[in-house]
């Protein structure tokens, strides 16, 4: 049974969605997107928003009809004990995947600007401490890096209209010269850096009157959307299509023209303050799995967040190389876009049906 005094105001889901959906993607999701769509790839951003705030919608629904309201009692009351608890298992599996996904591209990032020495297994020891402290502990600790992770970055965004004095308006025209299949597969490239919401379906029980936070969830969302998009439009007027097709991270080469006289590297700057953006990420998702598998398992928390910490750090530190944060990225995204856009509805469907079913009986 949750206590109120663990409860949080319906606000904080706002900052929840944001955070959990901001990220290290923000440096080099342009090249990515820019596949199928092009110079018309920022709508795609869009299109991917509006998608992200279908499925949140989805989720309310199937949230709302609850007394739990997470998505262990969902599994139980739609499948049954023993496949529910496979599926939530499965879920709690995806949970530790994107962590471990955000947590080892922002490290390659670190190695590749600014020590191209360090030790994974060095730099993952001095973060597990701060990640266990801040999982098992209250959800008040993680709900309050979460709120920093959105707010103290914001920073971030303003400098990126540094570039606009080299803005070339042709790099985008014509506009909506690409088909709606194109624009629809760049939007499932772009989906990818919006995953994180994802973990609602855990944190729902912990929200005060949770019924009334869908708005500031769909709030969450369209800051999320309305920031990728600046940032897509704004390197997209910057490069030219041929600059994309070379560039890993775009966002890092907008930061480097910026110069200050007391900042001669201002990528530096940003990478580090883009710690309190992959914070967020990684211990929300890690709560959430810990959530779910002492949930589902009734194990004790805090030596489920031992146990899943020790995963991370031990996978985090096996993938190295492009080739294997590719694949872990590559992995995650397949993943997500089933898990998302096909077995939310589909749960939500099935879910529907029992619920007819059994009042009817009943």
């Amino acid at each position: 049974m949750i206590s109120l005094d663990d409860k949080v105001s319906g606000l904080m889901v706002l900052f929840l969605i944001s955070a959990s959906q901001l990220g290290v993607g923000v440096l080099g999701f342009q090249s990515i997107i820019n596949k199928y769509a092009g110079h018309d790839a920022w709508i795609s951003v869009m299109i991917a928003g509006i998608a992200v705030s279908g499925v949140i919608w989805l989720m309310y629904q199937m949230l709302k009809n609850d007394e739990k309201g997470d998505i262990v009692a969902i599994h139980e009351f739609t499948y049954g004990k023993w496949l529910g608890n496979f599926l939530t298992t499965l879920f709690a599996i995806y949970l530790l995947l994107m962590a471990i996904v955000v947590l080892r591209t922002y490290i390659e990032i670190i190695q590749v600007w600014i020590f191209p020495h360090l030790k994974v297994w060095a730099f993952l020891l001095l973060l597990i401490p701060l990640f266990y402290y801040t999982i098992s502990d209250q959800f008040r600790t993680v709900v309050g890096v979460c709120f920093l992770g959105v707010v103290y970055p914001a920073i971030l965004n303003l400098a990126l209209f540094f570039s606009v004095q080299y803005a070339d308006i042709d790099n985008i025209l014509p506009i909506l010269d690409h088909t709606i299949t194109e624009l629809l597969q760049s939007s499932s490239l772009a989906v990818l850096d919006f995953m994180g919401f994802s973990a609602l379906l855990v944190f729902y029980p912990f929200i005060r009157e949770a019924g009334k936070s869908q708005k500031y969830a769909h709030y969450g969302n369209l800051y999320t959307t309305l920031v990728y998009t600046a940032v897509c439009l704004i390197s997209y007027l910057y490069y030219n299509q041929s600059e994309l097709d070379s560039v890993i991270w775009a966002s890092l080469g907008l930061w480097k023209i910026i110069e200050m006289p007391f900042l001669e590297r201002f990528e530096y700057f940003g990478i580090a303050t883009l710690f309190f953006m992959i914070l967020p990420n990684v211990v929300l998702y890690m709560w959430a799995a810990t959530r779910t598998v002492t949930r589902t398992f009734g194990f004790d928390h805090k030596k489920v967040a031992l146990v899943l910490l020790g995963i991370l750090f031990i996978t985090s530190a096996i993938f190295t190389g492009r080739e294997g944060v590719n694949l872990l990225n590559d992995s995650a995204s397949r993943i997500g876009l089933v898990f998302l856009f096909i077995y939310i509805p589909v749960l939500f469907v099935i879910n529907f049906i029992c619920r007819k079913v059994r009042k009817n009986v009943s």
